[in-house]
Protein backbone atom coordinates (compact mmCIF):
# COMPACT_ATOMS: atom_id res chain seq x y z
CA UNK A 1 0.00 0.00 0.00
CA UNK A 2 1.47 3.33 -1.06
CA UNK A 3 0.73 6.86 0.10
CA UNK A 4 1.08 10.30 -1.47
CA UNK A 5 2.00 13.62 0.10
CA UNK A 6 -0.88 14.97 2.17
CA UNK A 7 -2.46 11.60 2.91
CA UNK A 8 -2.78 10.44 6.48
CA UNK A 9 -1.79 7.33 8.36
CA UNK A 10 -3.68 7.74 11.57
CA UNK A 11 -2.70 11.14 13.01
CA UNK A 12 0.42 11.28 10.82
CA UNK A 13 0.41 13.31 7.60
CA UNK A 14 2.66 12.03 4.81
CA UNK A 15 5.26 14.54 3.60
CA UNK A 16 7.30 12.49 1.13
CA UNK A 17 8.50 8.95 0.45
CA UNK A 18 11.94 7.99 1.72
CA UNK A 19 12.25 4.61 0.07
CA UNK A 20 11.01 1.05 -0.09
CA UNK A 21 12.23 -2.49 0.18
CA UNK A 22 11.32 -6.02 1.10
CA UNK A 23 10.00 -5.15 4.56
CA UNK A 24 7.78 -2.25 3.48
CA UNK A 25 7.73 1.38 2.42
CA UNK A 26 9.13 4.28 4.43
CA UNK A 27 7.81 7.82 4.49
CA UNK A 28 8.70 11.11 6.10
CA UNK A 29 5.61 12.39 7.88
CA UNK A 30 4.49 14.90 10.46
CA UNK A 31 2.83 14.06 13.73
CA UNK A 32 -0.07 16.52 13.53
CA UNK A 33 -0.60 16.35 17.29
CA UNK A 34 2.94 17.19 18.37
CA UNK A 35 4.13 19.03 15.29
CA UNK A 36 7.27 16.94 14.83
CA UNK A 37 8.68 15.06 11.87
CA UNK A 38 8.67 11.27 12.08
CA UNK A 39 9.49 8.33 9.84
CA UNK A 40 6.72 5.83 9.15
CA UNK A 41 7.38 2.34 7.91
CA UNK A 42 4.33 0.67 6.41
CA UNK A 43 5.18 -2.94 7.02
CA UNK A 44 4.50 -5.95 4.81
CA UNK A 45 3.73 -7.80 8.06
CA UNK A 46 0.18 -8.09 9.32
CA UNK A 47 -0.73 -6.22 12.46
CA UNK A 48 -1.73 -8.50 15.30
CA UNK A 49 -1.58 -8.61 19.07
CA UNK A 50 1.97 -9.92 19.08
CA UNK A 51 3.12 -7.25 16.61
CA UNK A 52 1.76 -4.60 18.95
CA UNK A 53 3.13 -6.21 22.11
CA UNK A 54 6.63 -6.67 20.73
CA UNK A 55 6.62 -3.21 19.21
CA UNK A 56 5.68 -1.54 22.45
CA UNK A 57 8.38 -3.47 24.28
CA UNK A 58 10.95 -2.02 21.90
CA UNK A 59 9.44 1.46 22.16
CA UNK A 60 10.40 1.35 25.83
CA UNK A 61 14.08 1.47 24.81
CA UNK A 62 15.46 4.91 25.57
CA UNK A 63 19.08 5.27 24.54
CA UNK A 64 20.94 8.06 22.72
CA UNK A 65 22.32 5.62 20.14
CA UNK A 66 19.04 3.86 19.31
CA UNK A 67 16.53 5.23 16.85
CA UNK A 68 13.41 5.42 18.96
CA UNK A 69 10.18 3.69 18.07
CA UNK A 70 7.27 5.97 18.97
CA UNK A 71 4.17 4.09 17.98
CA UNK A 72 2.67 1.11 16.14
CA UNK A 73 -0.70 0.80 14.50
CA UNK A 74 -2.85 -0.97 11.92
CA UNK A 75 -4.04 0.13 8.50
CA UNK A 76 -7.51 -0.73 7.17
CA UNK A 77 -5.78 -3.33 4.96
CA UNK A 78 -4.57 -5.14 8.08
CA UNK A 79 -0.90 -4.26 7.59
CA UNK A 80 1.03 -2.85 10.51
CA UNK A 81 2.89 0.42 10.55
CA UNK A 82 5.61 1.75 12.79
CA UNK A 83 6.31 5.36 13.69
CA UNK A 84 9.94 6.18 14.40
CA UNK A 85 12.33 8.97 15.13
CA UNK A 86 13.24 10.84 11.95
CA UNK A 87 17.02 11.05 11.63
CA UNK A 88 19.03 13.39 9.45
CA UNK A 89 22.37 11.80 8.72
CA UNK A 90 24.50 9.57 6.53
CA UNK A 91 24.90 5.79 6.51
CA UNK A 92 27.97 4.39 8.20
CA UNK A 93 30.86 3.59 5.87
CA UNK A 94 34.48 2.48 6.15
CA UNK A 95 37.39 2.48 6.00
CA UNK A 96 38.29 4.74 8.89
CA UNK A 97 41.13 5.22 11.32
CA UNK A 98 41.35 2.90 14.29
CA UNK A 99 40.47 5.57 16.82
CA UNK A 100 37.45 6.67 14.78
CA UNK A 101 36.27 3.09 14.27
CA UNK A 102 36.52 2.39 17.99
CA UNK A 103 34.61 5.56 18.79
CA UNK A 104 31.82 4.33 16.54
CA UNK A 105 32.06 0.78 17.91
CA UNK A 106 31.64 1.98 21.49
CA UNK A 107 28.38 3.71 20.59
CA UNK A 108 27.07 0.67 18.71
CA UNK A 109 28.05 -1.60 21.58
CA UNK A 110 26.31 0.67 24.07
CA UNK A 111 23.11 0.54 22.01
CA UNK A 112 23.27 -3.25 21.75
CA UNK A 113 23.96 -3.59 25.47
CA UNK A 114 20.84 -1.57 26.27
CA UNK A 115 18.72 -3.73 23.99
CA UNK A 116 20.22 -7.04 25.11
CA UNK A 117 19.64 -6.21 28.76
CA UNK A 118 15.94 -5.93 27.91
CA UNK A 119 15.91 -9.16 25.91
CA UNK A 120 15.78 -7.44 22.52
CA UNK A 121 17.94 -8.67 19.65
CA UNK A 122 18.66 -6.69 16.49
CA UNK A 123 19.27 -9.61 14.08
CA UNK A 124 20.26 -7.43 11.10
CA UNK A 125 23.16 -5.26 12.25
CA UNK A 126 25.04 -3.86 9.25
CA UNK A 127 26.36 -0.50 7.97
CA UNK A 128 23.07 0.26 6.20
CA UNK A 129 21.25 0.06 9.54
CA UNK A 130 23.48 2.61 11.25
CA UNK A 131 23.33 6.34 10.71
CA UNK A 132 25.88 9.01 11.59
CA UNK A 133 24.43 12.37 12.53
CA UNK A 134 26.20 15.61 11.78
CA UNK A 135 27.52 15.82 15.35
CA UNK A 136 29.04 12.34 15.12
CA UNK A 137 26.33 10.60 17.13
CA UNK A 138 25.63 7.07 15.98
CA UNK A 139 22.04 5.86 15.65
CA UNK A 140 21.30 2.15 15.34
CA UNK A 141 18.19 1.57 13.26
CA UNK A 142 15.80 -1.25 12.60
CA UNK A 143 15.51 -3.60 15.49
CA UNK A 144 13.18 -5.67 13.27
CA UNK A 145 9.67 -6.71 14.16
CA UNK A 146 9.87 -10.01 12.27
CA UNK A 147 9.36 -12.06 15.42
CA UNK A 148 6.22 -10.12 16.18
CA UNK A 149 4.70 -11.56 13.02
CA UNK A 150 5.63 -15.10 13.98
CA UNK A 151 8.77 -15.14 11.82
CA UNK A 152 11.67 -16.79 13.57
CA UNK A 153 14.48 -15.09 11.97
CA UNK A 154 14.57 -12.54 5.36
CA UNK A 155 17.63 -13.41 3.70
CA UNK A 156 19.48 -11.41 1.10
CA UNK A 157 23.00 -11.22 -0.20
CA UNK A 158 23.38 -7.46 0.10
CA UNK A 159 21.82 -4.71 2.15
CA UNK A 160 18.07 -4.82 1.50
CA UNK A 161 16.36 -7.15 3.93
CA UNK A 162 13.57 -9.44 2.75
CA UNK A 163 11.62 -12.37 4.11
CA UNK A 164 11.93 -15.71 2.34
CA UNK A 165 10.67 -19.14 3.20
CA UNK A 166 12.92 -22.12 3.86
CA UNK A 167 12.11 -25.72 4.60
CA UNK A 168 12.53 -25.08 8.32
CA UNK A 169 10.73 -21.73 8.48
CA UNK A 170 11.72 -18.16 7.78
CA UNK A 171 15.04 -16.33 7.85
CA UNK A 172 15.46 -12.60 8.27
CA UNK A 173 18.76 -10.84 7.82
CA UNK A 174 21.57 -10.00 5.43
CA UNK A 175 23.82 -12.88 4.45
CA UNK A 176 27.17 -11.11 4.72
CA UNK A 177 26.53 -10.12 8.35
CA UNK A 178 24.59 -13.17 9.46
CA UNK A 179 25.90 -15.49 12.18
CA UNK A 180 26.25 -19.16 11.17
CA UNK A 181 23.40 -20.30 13.38
CA UNK A 182 21.19 -17.60 11.90
CA UNK A 183 22.15 -18.60 8.36
CA UNK A 184 21.03 -22.14 9.18
CA UNK A 185 17.59 -20.83 10.11
CA UNK A 186 17.94 -21.58 13.80
CA UNK A 187 16.68 -19.41 16.60
CA UNK A 188 19.24 -16.83 17.63
CA UNK A 189 20.13 -14.91 20.76
CA UNK A 190 22.29 -11.87 21.45
CA UNK A 191 25.41 -13.69 20.27
CA UNK A 192 24.18 -13.31 16.67
CA UNK A 193 24.40 -9.54 17.17
CA UNK A 194 27.93 -9.95 18.57
CA UNK A 195 28.95 -11.85 15.42
CA UNK A 196 27.52 -9.05 13.25
CA UNK A 197 29.31 -6.47 15.41
CA UNK A 198 32.61 -8.21 14.61
CA UNK A 199 31.88 -8.27 10.88
CA UNK A 200 30.87 -4.63 10.99
CA UNK A 201 33.92 -3.49 12.95
CA UNK A 202 36.25 -5.27 10.51
CA UNK A 203 34.53 -3.51 7.60
CA UNK A 204 34.83 -0.12 9.31
CA UNK A 205 38.56 -0.66 9.75
CA UNK A 206 39.37 -2.10 6.34
CA UNK A 207 36.63 -0.98 4.00
CA UNK A 208 36.32 -4.64 2.97
CA UNK A 209 33.32 -6.87 3.43
CA UNK A 210 34.55 -9.90 5.34
CA UNK A 211 32.18 -12.40 3.73
CA UNK A 212 31.60 -11.60 0.08
CA UNK A 213 31.07 -13.99 -2.82
CA UNK A 214 29.55 -13.76 -6.27
CA UNK A 215 26.11 -14.80 -5.10
CA UNK A 216 24.01 -15.49 -2.04
CA UNK A 217 24.85 -19.18 -1.88
CA UNK A 218 28.56 -18.43 -1.99
CA UNK A 219 28.31 -15.84 0.76
CA UNK A 220 26.40 -18.23 2.99
CA UNK A 221 28.98 -20.94 2.35
CA UNK A 222 31.74 -18.57 3.47
CA UNK A 223 29.84 -17.69 6.63
CA UNK A 224 29.22 -21.33 7.47
CA UNK A 225 32.54 -22.92 6.53
CA UNK A 226 35.43 -20.49 6.03
CA UNK A 227 37.53 -18.96 8.77
CA UNK A 228 37.60 -15.20 8.25
CA UNK A 229 40.87 -13.60 7.18
CA UNK A 230 41.61 -10.90 9.75
CA UNK A 231 45.17 -10.19 8.60
CA UNK A 232 44.28 -6.76 7.21
CA UNK A 233 42.84 -5.56 10.53
CA UNK A 234 45.04 -3.70 13.06
CA UNK A 235 46.78 -6.06 15.49
CA UNK A 236 45.12 -4.35 18.45
CA UNK A 237 41.64 -5.47 17.43
CA UNK A 238 42.32 -8.96 16.06
CA UNK A 239 41.69 -10.76 19.38
CA UNK A 240 38.36 -8.97 19.66
CA UNK A 241 37.39 -9.77 16.09
CA UNK A 242 38.38 -13.40 16.50
CA UNK A 243 36.27 -13.74 19.65
CA UNK A 244 33.24 -12.09 18.04
CA UNK A 245 33.58 -14.32 14.98
CA UNK A 246 33.68 -17.73 16.61
CA UNK A 247 31.41 -19.90 14.49
CA UNK A 248 30.21 -21.82 17.52
CA UNK A 249 28.15 -19.35 19.59
CA UNK A 250 29.20 -21.17 22.77
CA UNK A 251 32.75 -19.92 22.20
CA UNK A 252 31.81 -16.42 21.11
CA UNK A 253 32.06 -13.30 23.24
CA UNK A 254 29.08 -13.61 25.54
CA UNK A 255 28.32 -9.97 26.34
CA UNK A 256 28.89 -7.00 24.08
CA UNK A 257 29.74 -4.90 27.15
CA UNK A 258 32.96 -6.92 27.49
CA UNK A 259 34.35 -6.09 24.04
CA UNK A 260 36.93 -3.56 25.23
CA UNK A 261 38.53 -6.17 27.48
CA UNK A 262 39.91 -7.82 24.33
CA UNK A 263 41.36 -4.73 22.69
CA UNK A 264 45.11 -5.01 22.43
CA UNK A 265 45.13 -8.41 24.14
CA UNK A 266 47.45 -10.99 22.53
CA UNK A 267 45.41 -13.66 20.79
CA UNK A 268 46.95 -16.41 22.91
CA UNK A 269 45.68 -14.79 26.10
CA UNK A 270 42.23 -13.78 24.91
CA UNK A 271 39.45 -14.18 27.43
CA UNK A 272 38.30 -17.82 27.46
CA UNK A 273 34.75 -18.79 26.66
CA UNK A 274 32.34 -17.89 29.43
CA UNK A 275 30.64 -20.67 31.38
CA UNK A 276 27.74 -22.08 29.46
CA UNK A 277 24.81 -19.88 30.30
CA UNK A 278 21.63 -20.07 28.32
CA UNK A 279 20.77 -16.64 26.99
CA UNK A 280 17.22 -15.45 27.33
CA UNK A 281 14.99 -16.99 24.73
CA UNK A 282 12.48 -14.21 24.45
CA UNK A 283 13.20 -11.15 22.39
CA UNK A 284 11.55 -8.53 20.30
CA UNK A 285 12.77 -5.95 17.89
CA UNK A 286 11.78 -2.54 16.46
CA UNK A 287 12.04 -1.33 12.90
CA UNK A 288 13.43 2.13 12.12
CA UNK A 289 14.10 4.38 9.17
CA UNK A 290 16.26 7.40 8.61
CA UNK A 291 15.95 10.61 6.73
CA UNK A 292 18.75 9.64 4.33
CA UNK A 293 17.23 9.16 0.91
CA UNK A 294 19.41 6.78 -1.08
CA UNK A 295 17.18 3.95 -2.24
CA UNK A 296 16.30 0.56 -0.88
CA UNK A 297 19.85 -0.33 0.19
CA UNK A 298 19.90 2.38 2.84
CA UNK A 299 16.20 2.61 3.57
CA UNK A 300 14.95 -0.96 3.87
CA UNK A 301 16.47 -1.32 7.28
CA UNK A 302 14.38 -3.98 8.90
CA UNK A 303 15.92 -6.21 11.45
CA UNK A 304 15.01 -9.21 11.24
CA UNK A 305 15.24 -14.66 17.25
CA UNK A 306 16.94 -16.51 20.14
CA UNK A 307 19.91 -19.08 19.54
CA UNK A 308 20.42 -22.62 20.35
CA UNK A 309 23.66 -23.31 22.11
CA UNK A 310 23.99 -26.40 19.94
CA UNK A 311 25.66 -25.54 16.67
Amino acid sequence: MTFSAGERVGPYQIISPIGSGGMGEVYKAQDTRLGRDVAIKVSTLAFNERFEREGRAVAALNHPNICQLYDVGALPSGSGYLVMEYIEGEPLRGPMRLEDALRVARQIASALEEAHEKGIIHRDLKPGNIMVRGDGTIKVLDFGLAKAAGVSVALTDNSPTNIVATQSGMILGTAAYMAPEQARGRDVDKRADIWAFGVLLHELLTGRRLFAAEDLAGTLAMVLKEQPDLSDAPLQVRPLLAKCLEKDPRHRLRDIADFEMLLGMPAATAVPAAPRVRCGSRSSSPVAASGHRSGAEDVDRAGGDDADDDE
